[in-house]
């Protein structure tokens, strides 16, 4: 049959092939042995033949393999869905794990906010709550219900601030940038104003999207008003400390100076921090075998005159009041000193001691208050008055008159108001100090020459002399105890002034005391 088939297949008619095996309706052929020589029948023969053995088919050639197969994905499949099932129920388990803990979490978290006193907030791009913590109904007096959705951040704000505020938190909002700690005022929900520091961060969606803000208010009330006192009282402090006319200065263990009030600073120089106050001695001094006692260890006020040179290069004689300067634990850290320019006064005191002998032979002492008379009065506020035009130092003028005193006069004799004015003297004389004057200007009426003092000063020793008198007590008669109080006027020179204007503007003074009342210091201050 195979060589039939091979003449057949190069031409020979059919008809004149003698077939090996013939059947009275066909042709017969063994397929499986045509498989194995490679020989496929054409398709028109192939219909008319008889094909014995016909050739596997794929799905019965490969049938093994085929249901292996299967097997093989129904066993995967199976295994795929089992492992399938097991991850959700983990997943499932885990997720009521997190869930708990996450609920666990958050009540923790809300308990710690609540007792910082902190809300939590959220906010979307226009400033709306989305969120707010319950804690806010302790700080703000809003419950998170009045706030969400109803409610800008700047609504809260204090009305003066609120403008400003919110310009500047909308500018990170278009910058989308964290900030920390923005102080502001907010008003609770009863109107009261309290302090809070400000704490965001930009909320964005997985493409970028600005959403809005999230963040926290803390409570910072108490330390603000902390603050503010301490800053009142440190500007006080620093205020009293530069309007007091003495040199204030500071130095460490070194002697370098590190702190100098305003008064120090006209003196030395604005660059005096930093240098050794050795640097501005004049002459040979002991100034530092007197003071180191001090950083021994010394609780000892110490004081000293020492010559210094100004910062126009003047020498000038100041004396120093110094004391140490010690941490907690007790260690001497340096030295606080005071200081008064006293070049004047002790030229004055030269001057006085000088010519004493020749004031005692024009009587310049009044007999009854011993006091200087008005005679001296003259001389020496013209003298006071030529060294202020000279140098510029402040000049001030004290003038009083005892209040009711003719009343007292007619009522108790003069030997009793004399006494009186004895008395008067010797409480202004305690009341002075050492560069003052005063004077028995003439009848009850007193005056008193403070060099270098201005007038602010002048009426603290003003008040000092008038309430020490009216505590003087008086008994001119049997089982009488009286009082006697005092008008005073207070001014300070002017440059240029007339010595008779300067003196009537202060008598113009003491006039108005007595006009308001009397027992008083009127001043132009």
């Amino acid at each position: 049959a195979a060589r039939l088939l091979l003449a057949y297949l190069h031409g020979k008619p059919i008809v004149d092939l003698p077939p090996i095996r013939k059947s009275p309706n066909a042709l017969i052929f063994d397929d499986r042995e045509l498989q194995k020589r490679g020989i496929d029948l054409p398709e028109n023969l192939r219909s008319q033949a008889v094909l014995l053995n016909p050739r596997l088919g794929f799905y019965e050639q490969y049938r093994s393999l085929i249901l292996g197969l299967l097997i093989g994905l129904a066993v995967l499949l199976f295994l795929v869905v089992t492992a399938s099932l097991v991850i959700v129920i983990r997943k499932n388990r885990d997720l009521g794990l997190a869930r708990n803990s996450a609920e666990s979490a958050n009540a923790l978290f809300n308990q710690l906010a609540e007792q910082s006193r902190t809300v939590h907030w959220e906010v979307n791009a226009e400033g709306v709550y989305t969120f707010v913590s319950p804690v806010s109904h302790a700080l703000l007096g809003f419950r998170p219900a009045e706030l969400v959705d109803k409610k800008h951040f700047y609504d809260l704000l204090y009305d003066d601030e609120r403008d400003a505020k919110k310009t500047a938190v909308f500018d990170f909002f278009v910058r989308k940038e964290p900030f920390l700690n923005l102080e502001s005022i907010v008003q609770t929900k009863n109107g009261r104003q309290i302090w809070v520091s400000t704490n965001g961060v930009p909320v964005l969606d997985d493409h970028g999207t600005f959403l809005g803000y999230r963040g926290f208010y803390s409570n910072i009330t108490g330390r603000k008003q902390a603050e503010e006192a301490l800053q009142t009282l440190f500007s006080r402090q620093e205020a009293i400390l530069d309007t007091v006319p003495e040199i204030i200065m500071e130095v460490d263990n070194n002697k370098v100076y590190t702190w100098a009030n305003k008064p120090g600073m006209d003196f030395f120089g604005e660059d005096v921090i930093g240098k050794e106050a050795a640097f501005y001695f004049e002459g040979e001094q002991e100034t530092y075998s007197i003071v180191q006692p001090l950083f021994n260890g010394s609780e000892e006020v110490t004081y000293l005159e020492s010559y210094q040179r100004r910062k126009d290069g003047e020498k000038r004689l100041l004396a120093w009041y110094c004391r140490a300067l010690k941490d907690k634990n007790g260690q001497v850290t340096g030295a606080l000193s005071s200081a008064r320019d006293i070049t004047e006064r002790k030229q004055a005191e030269e001057a006085l001691r000088e010519s004493e002998i020749k004031y005692r032979e024009l009587s310049i002492v009044d007999d009854l208050t011993q006091l200087y008379n008005s005679r001296y009065f003259y001389h020496q506020l013209k003298m006071e008055i030529d060294r202020t035009d000279r140098y510029g130092q402040p000049l001030t003028l004290l003038l009083l008159d005892l209040d009711d005193f003719k009343r007292f006069n007619d009522a108790y004799g003069h030997v009793e108001g004399d006494q009186v004015l004895r008395r008067l003297g010797q409480v202004v004389k305690r009341c002075l100090r050492q560069t003052d004057s005063a004077y028995r200007y003439g009848g009850e009426e007193f005056t008193i020459l403070l060099p270098m003092t201005a007038s602010g000063e002048g009426v603290v020793i003003a008040e000092r002399i008038r309430t020490e008198f009216k505590k003087e007590t008086f008994s001119p008669a049997p089982g009488q105890d009286v009082h006697i109080t005092v008008s005073m006027g207070v001014a300070q020179y002017k440059q240029q002034e007339e010595m008779k204007a300067f003196v009537h503007r202060v008598d113009q003074l003491m006039y108005q005391g007595k006009k308001n009342g009397k027992d008083r210091v009127c001043s132009e201050s």
